[in-house]
C-alpha cells in the first residue's frame, strides 16, 4: 500500500468548511486565510472617499491589528435622507483598475484567497446619512431606502464579480444589524428592505462555486437562519454576544464558524483562560469540522494570548477529538 500523505493546510480548511473529515481544526494563525483588498475598499485615514464620506483617523489608543477593516471613522456624511442619495451617483464597481494586481505575490495553492467587501449595506447606508437617520429613514421613507440599498446592493454584486474574476475563492462581507443586547432594528423590516439585496451578493459568490464569509456584531441571532439559507458559508460572529453552540445545535452541517474565542477575553485575559476557551470552542463548535479557530476580530492582542490560542489548536485539535 502506498504512503497516505497528509493534507495540506489549504485542503484540510476546506475539508473542515465543508464538513469532510478535516485532520484538525484549522486556526487564523496557520496563515492560510488570505485576505485581499480592491483598491479604496479601505477609506481613507483622513479626507473624504469615492462616496462623499469625510473621515478622521481613530485615536491612538485603538488597538487595531494590519487586518483591521477600518482605521478611521466618519466624521460627515453627504446627504440627510435617501431621498437625496437617489440624486447621487455612486461608485463603478466595474472600473478594472480596482482590482489590477490583486493576486501578485499569493502562492494560491497555499492561500485560500478572500475578497474582502466594503461597508455592507446597512453599514453604507449608515455612513451615506449618519445611523440615526439612516435607521430612520426605513420606516420613513422605506421606498427610497429600499432604492437605496437595492443599488448599494449592485454596487457590491459588482465587487464580488470583479474579485471572482481576478481569481479570488472566497468573499468576505461584513453588516451590522444589533448591539450586545439584542437587534437595533426590527428584523422584519431587515428582510423587507437588507435581505433581497444580501442574497443577491452572496448569490454572485454561491452560484461561482466560491465561499461567502459574513461578519455581524451583537447578538445577532436574529437575523442568521435567513443568512444561512441565503447561502452564506462561513459566519464570524460575536462569541461574548451570540450563543453560537445553540446556532452549531439547530443549524449542523449548514453552518461554519471563524472565531470562536472573544476579543474581551483574548485582551484582558490571562493565557490559561484563552487556552481554556479555545478548547471550549473546539470541543463545541469544531465536531465534525465547521471551525477556523480565531479570535473573534482581527485586533492586537497580547502577544502571550496569541501564543496560547495557536497553542491550543496545535494540541488539541487533531480529529478525532475527544
Amino acid at each position: 500500500m502506498g504512503m497516505i500523505m497528509p493534507l495540506s493546510a489549504k485542503e484540510n480548511l476546506w475539508r473542515a468548511l465543508r464538513h469532510e473529515n478535516p485532520e484538525y481544526v484549522p486556526y487564523s494563525a496557520e496563515g492560510v486565510l488570505r485576505l485581499v483588498d480592491h483598491r479604496g475598499r479601505k477609506p481613507p485615514r483622513a479626507g473624504i472617499d469615492e462616496w462623499g464620506v469625510i473621515w478622521a483617523p481613530l485615536p491612538e489608543s485603538y488597538a487595531a491589528a494590519a487586518s483591521e477593516p477600518a482605521e478611521s471613522y466618519a466624521i460627515a456624511h453627504p446627504a440627510r435622507s435617501c431621498a437625496e442619495l437617489l440624486t447621487r451617483s455612486f461608485p463603478n464597481p466595474s472600473d478594472p483598475s480596482l482590482f489590477a494586481g490583486l493576486l501578485a505575490g499569493i502562492d494560491k495553492d497555499r492561500s485560500l484567497i478572500i475578497g474582502q467587501h466594503p461597508a455592507g449595506p446597512l453599514d453604507r447606508l449608515c455612513s451615506l446619512l449618519d445611523m440615526p437617520t439612516a435607521l430612520l429613514a426605513l420606516v420613513s421613507e422605506p421606498e427610497a431606502a429600499r432604492a437605496v440599498l437595492e443599488r448599494i446592493a449592485d454596487y457590491h454584486v459588482g465587487i464580488a464579480r470583479g474579485y471572482l474574476a481576478a481569481g479570488v475563492e472566497a468573499g468576505f462581507l461584513a453588516d451590522d444589524y444589533a448591539g450586545h443586547d439584542g437587534p437595533f432594528l426590527r428584523p422584519a423590516l431587515w428582510q423587507k428592505l437588507i435581505l433581497p439585496g444580501l442574497r443577491r451578493i452572496i448569490a454572485a459568490y454561491r452560484d461561482a462555486g466560491a465561499a461567502i464569509f459574513f461578519h455581524t456584531c451583537g447578538r445577532a441571532e436574529a437575523f442568521i437562519p435567513d443568512l444561512v439559507d441565503a447561502g452564506v458559508t462561513v459566519f464570524n460572529l460575536q462569541s461574548s454576544a451570540c450563543d453560537l453552540l445553540a446556532l452549531k445545535a439547530r443549524f449542523g452541517r449548514r453552518i461554519a464558524f471563524y472565531g470562536g474565542v472573544a476579543n474581551e477575553l483574548m485582551m484582558t485575559g490571562m493565557p490559561e483562560e484563552v487556552q481554556a476557551a479555545a478548547r471550549a470552542a473546539i470541543a463545541g463548535l469544531g465536531q465534525e469540522g465547521g471551525l477556523i479557530l480565531a479570535p473573534d476580530q482581527p485586533l492586537a492582542f497580547p502577544p502571550e494570548n496569541e501564543a496560547a490560542l495557536v497553542e491550543t489548536a496545535r494540541r488539541y485539535g487533531r480529529y478525532p477529538s475527544g
